[in-house]
């Protein structure tokens, strides 16, 4: 009896209970270690994704460039200059000292929430820092890099340069690729001979069908102003991409893209700062404006230029600086080229010395709209390509000049004499220095 009371005594005084905060014991020592180690492994997590982050960011610096940069004053919006290349398209060209294709210039007012974007045309006539006379603004990336770019730009706009991002053209493939495709509606399909062929629809563009969208301007149908609709292209291709690279929440891929973009971006932005300018440029017409910079194309000296309006681009910068707005100065149009091409009087002689090249050339223009074509050879060998126009209107001749792939400079001169004998609006003479596109 004396056994079993203190077997009670011993059980009643509380051996479960005991047992009881043992286990509750060993549990908050395991929550305190397991949450003591999760916090070192996210710790370290964080660490290395911000070492890798860093060590991406810094290959798609070059340096020197930021010396070139202004600092953003209180208040003001941030300007970035935007730079598409197309290294290796032009034969013969240096691909590190490539003509820069696409120029806009993005502004965000983070106080406002407003965007606004000017592209400028590639032929855009300037004046280049440090050289004599008159350049296309396009070959400032390839006489002096970046840092020229950014100065000319900044001399031609009278405008504060924040940040800079330069994509090659081939990098869209890659960067496209690695996104899963950007979503975006074609208006017209597009069959250019030398940029490939896009369906109309809604479309999800992968890398080759993007370089499509961004390359085309000899589709009469699809950019009949050529130069000028591709901007427009391009522009709208920009900022689709943008929004689709701010919206994606998937780790993998988000790697995927940063790999990408290491490759073949270049910029002084964060990638945290790529995805802000991308979310900025989501907006509709009511938080982001776009226009082009104002003028027309002309010939000078043999040169074809884009030609400003001083006055209407002065507003357009003091609307862009003060308001970070740019309606009501799209410039962009629609100029019944495709008209106009049936209506010239053509003539493409063959001074390259290659076999059948002439009539090969007057093919691929009478698909573009061009009816009214001979072909021949020319009494000599050219060494440079050169078109002739009559009179002193030399739009004509610069229409042709923009669809004429194979070269990238032909020479331009007025030449009564010549189209008088042929009774030609403009005649062309195919040098030694063209190069015929695509399967010619």
């Amino acid at each position: 009896m004396i056994w079993k009371r203190r077997n009670r005594k011993l059980y009643l005084d509380g051996d479960r209970p005991r047992i009881h905060r043992g286990r509750k014991s060993r549990w908050k020592t395991v929550l305190k270690w397991g949450s003591l180690g999760l916090a070192v492994l996210l710790f370290t997590l964080f660490v290395v994704t911000f070492i890798w982050l860093k060590s991406k960011e810094s290959r798609m610096k070059i340096s020197g460039v930021e010396d070139t940069l202004d600092n953003r004053k209180k208040g003001e919006p941030v300007n970035t200059l935007v730079l598409g290349v197309d290294r290796g398209s032009v034969p013969g060209e240096d691909e590190e000292a490539c003509r820069s294709d696409i120029m806009m210039l993005v502004s965000v007012d983070s106080s406002s929430g407003k965007a606004a974007v000017i592209s400028i045309p590639r032929d855009t006539r300037v004046t280049v820092p440090g050289k004599d006379g008159y350049q296309k603004i396009n070959a400032a990336h390839a006489i002096g890099g970046p840092e020229l770019a950014i100065k000319t730009v900044k001399e031609f706009t009278g405008l504060d340069i924040n940040h800079y991002a330069i994509i090659d053209f081939e990098g869209f493939r890659h960067i496209v690729d690695a996104i899963g495709g950007v979503p975006m509606h074609i208006d017209v399909a597009i069959h250019d001979k030398y940029a490939g062929d896009l369906e109309a629809g809604d479309r999800l563009l992968d890398g080759n069908m993007a370089l499509t969208l961004v390359r085309a301007r000899h589709d009469v149908d699809a950019v009949p102003a050529g130069d000028l609709s591709r901007v427009q292209n391009q522009r709208k291709f920009i900022q689709a991409m943008l929004s689709e690279l701010a919206g994606e929440r998937s780790p993998f891929k988000i790697k995927k893209i940063i790999d990408a973009a290491s490759e073949n971006v270049k910029t002084d932005l964060s990638f945290l700062e790529m995805l802000s300018l991308g979310r900025q440029l989501r907006g509709g017409e009511d938080r982001v404006q776009m226009a082009t910079v104002p003028g027309e194309p002309k010939t000078i000296s043999g040169g074809w230029y884009y030609i400003v309006d001083e006055a209407a681009f002065k507003q357009l910068l003091a609307d862009f600086r003060s308001k970070t707005e740019v309606e009501g100065h799209e410039a962009e149009k629609d100029d019944n080229a495709s008209l106009l091409r049936g209506e010239i009087n053509l003539a493409v002689l063959n001074g390259s010395g290659v076999s059948r090249l002439a009539s090969s050339i007057a093919e691929e223009l009478q698909k573009i709209g061009y009816s009214r074509i001979e072909t021949g050879n020319s009494k000599s060998l050219y060494n440079k390509t050169t078109i002739y126009y009559s009179g002193t209107d030399s739009s004509k001749a610069g229409l042709v000049a923009g669809d004429l792939g194979g070269i990238e400079e032909p020479k331009l001169e007025s030449g009564n004499a010549l189209t008088a004998d042929y009774g030609v609006d403009v005649l062309v003479v195919l040098g030694k220095d063209y190069e015929p596109p695509g399967d010619l």
